[in-house]
């Protein structure tokens, strides 16, 4: 079935149908409200993300916009440059849709925070809209050309909204996935960022105002590793009794200490005896932390040797770096020395780490032609990205300009999930390949400069953003990737090789009528490697490769 991943049902579509033709277009309509709700596990719902920024239903005639939000008020002209988007699109008669407007951070995530710059002034400047860029992420449809659509099934509905062709930057149209691929939906949520997932029921209507069980709200709990650093007593006359642990993840700079993310408590038990006994043979008599903790904890804590790894869930980072709603999940067999694989966000936009990427062997890729696009490219050409010096002296290097690199992650992070929106109507099966590249990707460009990293997590974030260009693109971008062997574990610093290979895409094979081929080559030098990426077009000539920095 178009747009929702999952096939039609015999007899779908019954349940309501479109109000007569003709119809004008409300004015005021209250949106319908998720329930707090877990995951269903039969055929008949779809999932999604849930998107965090502002909630708004749009009315769009061809030639105005007005955004409301949940409460009625007008926020049209907060986002101005929403309306050129929606109202080239629009039905002459016009339509309703239910969305969501989202602002990205540097790293391409949708977060509250970059919203509230834009809303905090009803007409922003040319310089506000150019530093903090929004999009419209589109969930549902309730009103086009004269039809009244609320007493459709949503799979009705969501086939009348993906016929409109709205899914291009800065619109998207949320992808829905079959439930049973909730598993990888929400793999990417939690790396994406996501505080939650949606499920829709494929043959509910649409309740305005209302909060029916047929759309429910999932909240995603992330997991982690953490170092216990010390703990605060149950009792601060008996300090040898655990009443809470103490939490930390690495400095950034290495052998610098802890910094604390928060604390959580443990439950009666073999657990909690086996920490107790653990935690006082490590007893030290200074704290672990690289800074001090806030003064009611300190006050009565107990210090230990950062030792033991455990693994916590919580829902989200607070402003100050601490884990909200922490839970213990129990003592895990790691060495300390190894990072635990939570890290402190850096920023409001950092977001929890996951399990390592396995290495990988020598792969010699010649990618055959993807699927045609699932709609043409929709951002300008690109500017240069910033090239970084060459790794060695006597290797030659094309320069390169800088990028707006939010403008870029924006729309390459919406370009991507239109990508894999349209392929569920397809190619459900390379939808999800897609989705969990996406994943992928999302976990290694987000890494702060000065994180470790591995040439084999830059490859893997390599591939998995080529793959979703070539979804893009179609036979338009060809890819090959080689690589020596025993070079995947080598030290990278993040970003290096993924930008310049989406410079040369964005650059060079974009805007290139017979797209090209982009190349990257790692090759040993001494005790490191050397990595050049090129690109070669139609008729075979290779440009100038760019030599990426290692350091």
């Amino acid at each position: 079935m178009p747009g929702t991943g999952a096939p039609r049902a015999a007899g779908a579509g019954v349940a309501g149908s479109a109000r007569p033709s003709g119809t004008s277009m409300p004015q005021l309509v209250p949106p319908m409200l998720a329930a707090p709700g877990s995951l269903p596990d039969d055929g008949d719902w779809v999932v999604e993300f849930a998107w965090e920024g502002l909630r708004c239903l749009a009315h769009v005639h061809p030639d105005r916009v007005r955004l409301r939000t949940v409460n009625g008020r007008d926020v049209t002209s907060s986002f101005p440059e929403l309306v050129e988007p929606l109202t080239r699109r629009a039905p002459r008669a016009g339509m309703v849709l239910d969305g969501t407007v989202v602002a990205v951070g540097e790293s391409g995530l949708p977060r509250r925070r970059q919203l509230q710059r834009r809303t905090a002034s009803t007409h922003p400047s040319a310089a506000v809209l150019r530093r903090t860029p929004v999009g419209f992420v589109v969930g549902d449809m309730l009103w086009t050309a004269g039809r009244d659509l609320v007493d459709l099934p949503y799979r009705q509905r969501r086939e009348l909204l993906e016929e409109l062709g709205l899914a291009r930057p800065p619109v998207v149209v949320s992808p829905t996935f079959p439930v049973a691929e909730a598993s990888a939906v929400m793999r990417t949520a939690e790396e994406y960022g996501a505080e939650a997932l949606h499920a829709r029921h494929l043959d509910a209507p649409y309740r305005p105002g209302r909060r029916p069980r047929s759309w429910l709200r999932v909240p995603l709990r992330r997991s982690g590793l953490v170092v216990v650093g010390g703990w605060t007593p149950a009792d601060p006359q008996r300090p040898d009794r655990v009443g809470a642990l103490l939490l930390g993840v690495p400095d950034l700079d290495p052998g610098e200490g802890l910094r604390y993310v928060g604390r959580v408590g443990l439950g009666a038990g073999e657990e909690l005896r086996e920490i107790t006994a653990e935690l006082t043979r490590i007893r030290r008599p200074g704290s672990p932390f690289v800074a001090p903790l806030p003064a009611a904890v300190a006050r009565d804590a107990q210090w230990a040797a950062p030792r033991l790894v455990g693994r916590v869930e919580f829902t989200d980072w607070t402003a100050d770096g601490r884990l909200r709603l922490p839970a213990w999940r129990g003592l895990v067999d790691r060495d300390p020395a190894d990072p635990p694989l939570l890290r402190q966000p850096s920023s409001p936009d950092a977001v929890a780490a996951v399990p390592a990427i396995p290495r990988q062997e020598r792969r010699d890729v010649a990618a055959p032609a993807a699927a045609p696009p699932a709609s043409p490219p929709a951002a300008a050409p690109a500017e240069p990205a910033e090239s970084a010096a060459a790794a060695a002296p006597e290797e030659s290097t094309r320069a390169a300009a800088p990028v707006e690199a939010r403008r870029l992650e924006q729309h390459f992070v919406y370009n991507a999930l239109n990508t894999i929106a349209a392929l569920m109507r397809t190619d459900p099966g390379r939808a999800r390949e897609l989705l969990l590249g996406f994943a992928d990707l999302n976990r290694v460009a987000d890494r702060p400069e000065g994180t470790p990293g591995t040439l084999g997590d830059e490859l893997t974030a390599v591939r998995a953003y080529l793959q979703l260009e070539q979804a893009r693109f179609g036979p338009r971008l060809q890819v090959e990737i080689v690589v020596d062997e025993g070079l995947h574990a080598l030290p990278m610093a993040p970003r290096r090789v993924l930008d310049a290979v989406r410079a040369m895409v964005q650059q060079r094979i974009e805007p290139r009528r017979g797209g090209g081929t982009v190349t990257v080559t790692v090759e040993r030098a001494g005790a490191g490697c050397v990595v050049r990426v090129g690109e070669r077009d139609g008729d075979g000539r290779d440009s100038e490769p760019t030599v990426v920095p290692t350091g």
